[in-house]
């Protein structure tokens, strides 16, 4: 049975909530930006309430997600 694009694609998308620079942190905890596969995740850690900031390279392109790293 062959499987459309967006099917194969649909297997690889990460699982949660993803967020943009200027939203605000719907709860407190560590968030992740991945830059690619050149450079390191940028993480960070905000309260409830906080803005997501851009990351260094990325600007308006930068989406965080949560983890459940305890920092």
């Amino acid at each position: 049975m062959p499987t459309g694009l967006d099917d194969i694609l649909s297997r690889y998308r990460r699982y949660g909530p993803v967020f943009k620079p200027g939203e605000k942190a719907p709860i407190s905890g560590t968030y992740i930006c991945d830059r690619g596969t050149m450079l390191p995740p940028v993480r960070v850690q905000l309260t409830k309430g906080e803005e997501f900031p851009e990351a260094e390279g990325l600007g308006p392109h930068t989406r965080w997600r949560e983890t459940n790293i305890q920092g």
